[in-house]
């Protein structure tokens, strides 16, 4: 099985950067109620965040879950099963990238690391992943419309994408999505 994973709000934790780009700005934190953050922030606040992903805030956020690079470490171990990583980061350093990733335990390979220009939906129609994980709608628009097998993390910090609940299956974090999905089987501890 060919599973791929979107990395930020999936499995890296953006709020701390977003609410830095807000604090630097002078301003309260706003949640990111669409996708397009010029439709929430003024200008201030979205170069604010554009330095900070320039500054490399963007590679050192945490982890959502703690559990989750020894749940997706499981993964990578099991011979029937490909992990990939795409995403479609402004600044496209995938060394960058995958460092981000080993540094927070997750134990990949570079060769599967897909961080590289062009829309992700096209980028994962060439992959054929049996799934993919990720919470952009843009994205999920892009998957559902060329057939990639896709499922949305869409909790209360995603609200820019609870419009598409209706039409995508949905899971409020990607332990949850992968335990009901079959993909992983949490151990029982004794």
């Amino acid at each position: 099985m060919r599973i791929s994973f979107d990395l930020d709000d999936v499995i890296f934790n953006m709020k701390p950067l977003t609410m830095a780009a807000f604090e630097r700005a002078g301003c309260p934190y706003t949640k990111m109620v669409a996708w397009d953050m010029s439709d929430i922030a003024n200008e201030t606040i979205i170069k604010n965040l554009i330095q900070l992903w320039s500054d490399d805030m963007l590679y050192k956020m945490p982890v959502l879950d703690k559990g989750i690079p020894h749940i997706i470490n499981n993964l990578i171990a099991n011979k029937d099963m490909e992990i990939l990583f795409v995403t479609e980061r402004r600044l496209k350093q995938p060394e960058k990238t995958y460092r981000q990733l080993r540094d927070a335990g997750i134990n990949c390979s570079f060769e599967q690391v897909y961080d590289m220009p062009g829309l992700k939906s096209d980028i994962l129609v060439n992959l054929k992943p049996d799934i993919h994980f990720d919470d952009s709608p843009n994205v999920i628009k892009g998957c559902l419309e060329k057939n990639v097998p896709v499922v949305m993390i869409s909790n209360n910090s995603t609200l820019y994408n609870h419009h598409l609940r209706g039409t995508v299956e949905h899971y409020p974090n990607l332990r949850t999505a992968l335990i009901k999905k079959g993909i992983y089987t949490p151990q029982k501890t004794k």
